[in-house]
């Protein structure tokens, strides 16, 4: 085995979404590790609201062949890093990660023949990969159906909440506590799209009365959300603060967390509230059930207003059980730590026969 074990990573961007930060905690924690060595590719360049990677960062061009000889795997993350490692040809031994169930995602917002045509295209980029690793059991279950010739690996996501990532914005701050001094707080610190599912959120407001809601994050659906919100009359219990920066530090502001997404992989957002101590209510989706139980979440079935409405309420008489449960298991199996380990035992036991 060589002593030192060369790993590029591509990304189609170093973007501040939930995959890359996926990837700059595996790179974080990779690198305590001595005998790995770490590069970082990527396609399209952001001027705002990017991570800082610790290591070389170098951007690429998807129709021009990069030299990655020296490197023993090459880990793509996303359909244009998958597809660029099966248009050109390497030697390194190819992983991808998939963050979602392609097709649940895509059906959304598309037509089945275009959420088909999708599928079939990621489909073929993954075809020539050593390893592919799905996130959590439903994903695995959908990747051995779509790749049943090739190898699934499954790693759960993980995630840890810096100690000093406390920031909340004074006026931010100012606007929350006084929708508290009179609401029970329920947030969320997601894009606003319609995969995320928060109109049902603010479907279920006129029926509680006692509650508001607290979204952080933007996106294309945030117009449509604040003219529900305004048609439903509960607009003045509706705070919409768009994106920030430092998203976790606005958890320990909400009462109870609401993941009401019609779809995940898992959800990194859900790991951050159960890192945070929240209550937390969630849609009854495999990828939720696969991350926590009944006695650690309150779920509830998708677009069921009346089944939301008795999760918050629920999830407000057992807030205090519902932290204590869903930290215990946030430790046991969703940190970090407990996910870097596994990608490097991974890469260790590949790179055995090299």
């Amino acid at each position: 085995m060589k002593n030192l074990i060369k790993i590029a990573f591509i990304l189609p961007s170093l973007k501040n979404l939930g995959p890359i930060i996926v990837v700059k905690d595996i790179v974080d924690g990779l690198l305590k590790n001595k005998n790995v060595s770490v590069t970082v590719f990527y396609f399209d360049d952001f001027k705002e609201d990017i991570l800082d990677f610790s290591v070389d960062c170098i951007k690429i061009n998807f129709f021009h062949k990069f030299d990655f000889n020296s490197f023993d795997i090459i880990h793509t993350h996303g359909i244009r890093p998958d597809l660029y490692t099966k248009i050109h040809k390497f030697d390194s031994l190819l992983i991808s990660t998939q963050h979602n169930v392609i097709y649940d995602e895509y059906i959304i917002n598309n037509s089945f023949l275009k959420t088909k045509v999708i599928e079939s295209i990621w489909k073929f980029a993954l075809t020539n990969k050593d390893l592919v690793i799905s996130i959590g059991g439903a994903a695995s279950n959908y990747y051995h159906k779509l790749l049943p010739h090739n190898k699934i690996a499954n790693i759960q996501n993980g995630r840890n909440i810096a100690d000093n990532d406390v920031y909340v914005c004074p006026e931010d701050m100012e606007k929350i506590k006084a929708l508290k001094e009179r609401f029970t707080c329920i947030g969320t610190c997601t894009r606003a799209i319609k995969l995320k599912g928060h109109a049902q959120i603010i479907r279920a407001l006129p029926n509680l009365p006692n509650f508001c809601f607290v979204l952080i994050g933007d996106g294309d659906y945030i117009e449509f959300l604040k003219k529900l919100a305004y048609d439903l009359k509960v607009d003045d219990r509706c705070l919409f603060l768009g994106y920030r920066k430092n998203a976790t530090g606005y958890l320990n502001l909400f009462d109870i967390y609401a993941q009401t997404s019609y779809t995940e992989s898992i959800s990194i957002a859900l790991l951050e509230a159960a890192a945070a101590k929240k209550a937390v209510v969630c849609s009854l989706i495999p990828s939720n059930t696969d991350v926590f139980q009944e006695n650690e979440v309150i779920f509830f079935n998708l677009d069921d207003i009346d089944s939301l409405t008795q999760a918050l309420l629920k999830a407000q008489r057992d807030r205090e059980m519902l932290e204590i449960n869903i930290y215990k298991k946030y430790e046991a199996e969703y940190t970090s730590e407990v996910m870097i380990e596994k990608y490097y035992n991974l890469y260790k036991g590949l790179t055995s026969g090299i």
